[in-house]
C-alpha cells in the first residue's frame, strides 16, 4: 500500500495533468468552432496551438493548485482532515467558472474576434444583451460539450479526493513538500527568467487566430485585470520629449477655417451614431441607397477611419475626441469617465440642450454613466420605447428611434441617437436584401431616408445639421475580422439645411477628429480635446496626417502611404502596406503615437 503522503501528492499530480488536458481540449474546441477565422489549417497547426500553450496552461494549473496544495500541506498535520469535504466544493466552484470562461471565450471569439478579458466581465451583469449576438443553438451546443468535460473533471477529482487518514509527518517528507512549494511558485511565475508569465508567452505565429487559439482565457481574463491600470507606464518605448516632439506633428489646436461648411454658426445638430455602419458595408447603392444619395448632397468625408472596434469604444472617440485603447475601454472605468473631455458638455455651456437617445439598455457597459459625465442632460433608453424594445434582442428597432417627432421640441438642441438593429443576429422586420447582414443595414438605412424626407418637409430643416457617424465597422467578406485595415473605414456625412453647400473632402482623418472640427465651424474652442483636430485648418496641411484603429491587443496605423499594423503583444508589426524606405519611421511614429495616448490618459 502506498504511503499516505504519496498519495496525496499523486492526487496533485493527477489534478495537474487533467487540468493539462481539459485546456488542451478547450483550445480545440476554440478552433473548431472558429474555423471561420483560420485558412487552411493542418495538422501541425492544430499541435503547434497545443504544444506553444502549454506555458500559460502550467501557469494556470499551478493558480488552481494552490488551494489543494495548501489543503494536502494541512492534512498531513491534521489527520483527521477530510479531504473530500473540504476540496470538492472548491473544484465544483473552479470548474464552473473554467465552463463559463471556456464558454465565453469560444462565442465571444466567434462574433466579435475578441479573447476574453476581465472587462468582458461587466456584461455578465446583462445577460440579454451579452447573448444578443449569439444563436441559442451554439450557446446550447458548446454548454453541452464543456459541460460533459467539467462533469468528467469533478467526478476525477472527487475519486482521487478519497485519501486515507496521513500519519506523522517526517522531516523529509516536510522537506519535499517545501520543495515542492517552491516549484509551484516557479511554475506560478511563468520560470526564473526577469520576465513573467504573460500573454506573450503563447505567440508564436504570425496567423493571429494561432496565437489567439494557444492563448489560455483564464490566465488572459486574469491577466488583464493587472494591466492599463497605471497607464503612464505601458508601452514605454522613447523618452517624452521624442514622444511630445511626435505630437506636435500630427496633433494640435488650431480653430482657423479654410472652409465654412455651414449657415449658421448655431444650428440645431442632431448627431446619427450608426451601429456598425463601415464603409465597405453602407457605402453601396444595393444596401444603402439612400446614404449613398445623400452623400451626393450634404459634406462627405471620405477618408475617415473609427478609432476602436466597438460601441464602447467609438463613443468615447466620438464624444471626447479620444484615442481608443488596444487593452481596454474607458467607458467600462467610471473614474476614467469622470476625467475624459466631451465636447456635449463644451455644447451645453454654450447653450445647448444636450440629449441622446437609444433604442436599447443604456445601461449596457456603464453607458448611460459616460453619457452623463460627457455632458448630457437627458439620456434615454429601452424604457422610453414601451411596447416596441422587445421586438429585436437588442432592443426598439430603429424606425422607432429614427423619427422625426423624436427631436427636441425647442431649438437650440444638440440629440445623438445611437442606432441597434444593424447587429447581431441581424434581426429586422424588412427584407430588402438575401442576406440578413446586409439585410439589416438596408432596413437602417430605409429608416434613415424616411426621417430625413420627413425633415426636408419641416421648417426645421433650414437650420438643421444633421451628422451621421459610425461607432465602427463590420466585417464584409469571410475573410476579414474587426482587425482587418479595411473594416475601419467608416463614412462621415453632414447633411441638412445648415450646410452651406455639398462637398466631398478627402482629408484623411480619425472619427475623433469629428468634435474639433465640428466645434471650430461652431465657433467654440475645443482645446480640452487634445487628441481631435480640426481637419479644416490650416494647420492639418502641413501637419502629418494619421489615423489610428484599434483592436484587442493591437492597432492599424494609417498615414498617407497606407497601413501599418502592429501586434501590442508580441510588439511588432505584423503587416506593412505597401511597404516603402520608411517603414522604419513609420513605426517609430507609432509606437510613439501608441505611447502618447497611455502617457496621456494616465496623466487624467
Amino acid at each position: 500500500m502506498k504511503h499516505p503522503v504519496v498519495v496525496r501528492l499523486l492526487m496533485l499530480l493527477r489534478i495537474y495533468v487533467v487540468l493539462l488536458l481539459l485546456f488542451v481540449v478547450q483550445k480545440w474546441i476554440f478552433m473548431l468552432f472558429n474555423l471561420g477565422h483560420a485558412d487552411g489549417l493542418t495538422l501541425i497547426d492544430w499541435l503547434s496551438v497545443a504544444w506553444h500553450g502549454l506555458a500559460l496552461d502550467s501557469v494556470t494549473a499551478c493558480y488552481i493548485l494552490c488551494f489543494p496544495m495548501l489543503m494536502v500541506w494541512v492534512s498531513v498535520f491534521v489527520p483527521r482532515l477530510n479531504l473530500m469535504r473540504v476540496l470538492t466544493p472548491y473544484y465544483i466552484i473552479v470548474s464552473l467558472m473554467m465552463a463559463l470562461a471556456f464558454i465565453a471565450d469560444v462565442v465571444m471569439y466567434r462574433f466579435w474576434g475578441l479573447k476574453i478579458e476581465a472587462n468582458d466581465l461587466m456584461y455578465t451583469a446583462h445577460p440579454k444583451e451579452m447573448l444578443a449576438s449569439v444563436s441559442e443553438w451554439f450557446v446550447a451546443f458548446v454548454a453541452i460539450v464543456l459541460g460533459l468535460v467539467t462533469l468528467h473533471y469533478i467526478r476525477q477529482l472527487r475519486y482521487a479526493t478519497k485519501m486515507p487518514p496521513t500519519r506523522p509527518p517526517r522531516w523529509p517528507w516536510i522537506f519535499l513538500f517545501v520543495l515542492l512549494g517552491g516549484l509551484q511558485f516557479v511554475g506560478m511565475r511563468g520560470g526564473v527568467g526577469e520576465s513573467v508569465a504573460n500573454p506573450g508567452y503563447a505567440y508564436f505565429s504570425s496567423k493571429p487566430f494561432l496565437n489567439h487559439a494557444a492563448l489560455n482565457p483564464l490566465f488572459n481574463m486574469l491577466h488583464s485585470m493587472t494591466e492599463t491600470e497605471d497607464f503612464a507606464t505601458e508601452f514605454q518605448y522613447y523618452d517624452r520629449d521624442e514622444v511630445e516632439q511626435v505630437a506636435q506633428q500630427c496633433y494640435y489646436d488650431d480653430a482657423a477655417l479654410t472652409d465654412t461648411l455651414l449657415r449658421t454658426s448655431r444650428p440645431d445638430i442632431l448627431l446619427i451614431v450608426w451601429e456598425g455602419g463601415g464603409s465597405q458595408m453602407v457605402l453601396n447603392d444595393t444596401v444603402a441607397p439612400n446614404l449613398m444619395a445623400l452623400c451626393g448632397e450634404g459634406v462627405f468625408f471620405d477618408n475617415c477611419y473609427a478609432n476602436g472596434h466597438r460601441t464602447d469604444r467609438g463613443l468615447v472617440s466620438i464624444f471626447s475626441g479620444w484615442p481608443c485603447l488596444p487593452t481596454t475601454s474607458l467607458m467600462k472605468m467610471p473614474d476614467m469617465c469622470r476625467k475624459l473631455p466631451a465636447f456635449p458638455q463644451l455644447l451645453r455651456e454654450a447653450g445647448y440642450n444636450t440629449s441622446f437617445r437609444y433604442g436599447g439598455d443604456v445601461d449596457f457597459t456603464n453607458m448611460r454613466g459616460y453619457l452623463y459625465e460627457a455632458g448630457f442632460s437627458k439620456v434615454e433608453g429601452d424604457e422610453s420605447f414601451p411596447g416596441s424594445r422587445n421586438q429585436s434582442n437588442w432592443g426598439a428597432p430603429d424606425e422607432y428611434l429614427l423619427r422625426a417627432d423624436q427631436l427636441p421640441a425647442d431649438s437650440g438642441f444638440f440629440a445623438a441617437w445611437l442606432t441597434l438593429s444593424s447587429h447581431e443576429p441581424w434581426q429586422v422586420p424588412i427584407r430588402r436584401c438575401t442576406d440578413d447582414k446586409r439585410n439589416a443595414f438596408a432596413y437602417t438605412d430605409s429608416c434613415l431616408g424616411a426621417l430625413v424626407h420627413t425633415l426636408r418637409q419641416s421648417p426645421r430643416w433650414d437650420n438643421l445639421l444633421i451628422i451621421v457617424v459610425p461607432d465602427h465597422g463590420v466585417p464584409v467578406e469571410e475573410s476579414q475580422w474587426t482587425d482587418s485595415p479595411e473594416v475601419a473605414a467608416i463614412p462621415v456625412l453632414w447633411l441638412g439645411g445648415a450646410v452651406r453647400r455639398p462637398m466631398v473632402i478627402h482629408r484623411l482623418m480619425n472619427q475623433s477628429d469629428l468634435a474639433a472640427t465640428l466645434l471650430a465651424q461652431l465657433h467654440i474652442a475645443a482645446t480640452p480635446l487634445t487628441f481631435s483636430r480640426n481637419v479644416l485648418s490650416p494647420t492639418y496641411d502641413s501637419a502629418t496626417p494619421v489615423a489610428i484603429h484599434t483592436y484587442s491587443g493591437g492597432l492599424n496605423y494609417f498615414d498617407t502611404l497606407g497601413c501599418v499594423s502592429y501586434d501590442c503583444v508580441a510588439q511588432m508589426a505584423t503587416a506593412v502596406n505597401p511597404a516603402t524606405d520608411t517603414d522604419a519611421r513609420r513605426l517609430r511614429r507609432l509606437k510613439a503615437l501608441l505611447q502618447l495616448i497611455y502617457l496621456r490618459t494616465g496623466d487624467l
